[in-house]
């Protein structure tokens, strides 16, 4: 999940920036799931590195703290041109919707 008291830290308390970064990222991501199944399915392994990679790089500027490792691990099996586990795949768009859950409550909070 996102760490938003490091987030709220970082930004002095500024929620306004947080709304923006949010909202971004909820613009960019949200159907960032469906993309990750289809490239799975379709054994798109280059285009699976770059949607981890980026996906990596959007939660690491959010203070997610749960599955950075494995996104992590995905992108460096996909460059390698060994397909993820299904389990792996399947755990990271579970906690795509946590975030994208998390993100929402805080947005209408």
């Amino acid at each position: 999940m996102v760490n938003i008291s490091i987030l709220e830290e970082m930004f002095d308390g500024d929620k306004e920036i947080l709304r923006q970064l949010f909202e971004l990222y909820l613009e960019e991501h949200s159907t960032l799931s469906d993309t990750i199944n289809d490239q799975y399915k379709n054994n798109k392994l280059p285009e699976l590195f770059r949607t981890f990679h980026t996906l990596y790089g959007a939660l690491s500027n959010l203070c997610e703290e749960d599955i950075l490792p494995l996104i992590k691990a995905i992108e460096t099996n996909a460059k390698n041109h060994e397909t993820p586990a299904q389990q792996s795949i399947d755990s990271v768009t579970t906690e795509l919707a946590k975030i994208k859950q998390q993100i929402i409550a805080y947005l209408n909070d």
